[in-house]
């Protein structure tokens, strides 16, 4: 009897044993499924955090980009405001701050370049090429010389414009561009006052002075046969002038406003005019070398333009009357 008591305890405490094992088994799968899952949602915060570092990344990117880009317009503004003002301030700057253009006159011929006692030049040339470079914004530097010379010195880069009333020809627009027309000139026969000569048919027989290189010299050259003259050519109209009084010609061919303006002030005393105008009327250009200087010719033109509306073009002209 009593071993059969000690016999059920024992079936009793294994089977008590037995279930225990299996509770623990069964707590033991419980704990690893848990840590499993936490493992899981370990792995998943881990990516979403990565995922937020990565668009947090590529947004400091995106702004840094945008930043530079911001700062590379600014900078570009920046420069193209500095270059409208640098153009601003170079289209007020005075004259003398500008480019300098060598521009060449007749070194006598009154009253478009007059030589004064101390070697300086007024005249309407030189007033009327002045007042374009104020107006445009260059600087002139005045060269004098034979009027025969102006061509060729354009020609061989020596000068940048060529003034001397110049009149505006076909045959000088194979080797010269002109500007627009800036006055009107026709070209005088002037005699002694003594002289009977009073119409080109007096000219039969006679010594006609011309001007090198001049509208004169060419209408001479054209109509000697015609009108049975000699022609005596020199360098320029102190001498075609001095070849009149002193008896070596017996006329000479000028510009009208030069010969007139020099009878008024007394520089040819004993001379007239005996026909005013021996052809047609012919416009005074300034000029320069044929298909180069184009900047400068639109400024000349530009500036021409600018003083005849603001009346010193005529202001000018009224000062040598």
């Amino acid at each position: 009897m009593k071993k059969l008591i000690v016999f059920a305890l024992c079936a009793t405490m294994a089977m008590s044993l037995a279930a225990c094992g299996s509770s623990a088994k069964e707590a033991a799968s419980e704990a690893a499924s848990a840590a499993e899952e936490a493992a899981s949602e370990v792995e998943e915060a881990a990516s979403e955090a990565e995922e937020a570092v990565s668009e947090a990344a590529s947004e400091v990117e995106e702004a840094a980009s945008e930043a530079e880009e911001a700062v590379s317009e600014a900078a570009s503004e920046a420069e193209e405001a500095v270059s409208e003002a640098a153009s601003e301030a170079e289209e007020a700057a005075p004259a003398e701050e500008g480019k300098v253009y060598k521009v060449a006159i007749d070194q006598a011929f009154a009253p478009f370049s007059i030589l004064q006692d101390d070697g300086s030049y007024i005249g309407i040339d030189l007033d009327i090429i002045q007042a374009i470079a104020d107006a445009e914004g260059f600087s002139v530097e005045i060269n004098p010389m034979d009027f025969s010379a102006i061509i060729p010195s354009l020609t061989s880069n020596t000068i940048d414009a060529g003034m001397g009333c110049m009149t505006i020809t076909d045959e000088r627009k194979e080797t010269v561009d002109f500007s627009d027309p800036y006055y009107e000139d026709g070209q005088a026969l002037v005699t002694r006052e003594d002289d009977t000569i009073a119409s080109l048919e007096d000219l039969k027989g006679r010594k006609l002075a011309i001007k090198q290189g001049t509208m004169g010299a060419m209408w001479g050259e054209d109509h000697a046969d015609e009108y049975g003259f000699e022609l005596v050519t020199l360098e320029d109209s102190a001498s075609i002038a001095l070849a009149v009084a002193n008896g070596q010609a017996d006329a000479m061919i000028d510009d009208y406003p030069v010969v007139s303006y020099k009878i008024k002030i007394g520089e040819m005393e004993g001379m007239k005019v005996a026909v005013e105008t021996i052809d047609e009327v012919g416009d005074i250009g300034i000029s320069v070398k044929k298909g180069e200087n184009q900047e400068l010719l639109q400024m000349i033109n530009d500036g021409l333009a600018k003083i005849k509306e603001d009346g010193t073009y005529e202001e000018i002209l009224a000062k040598y009357e």
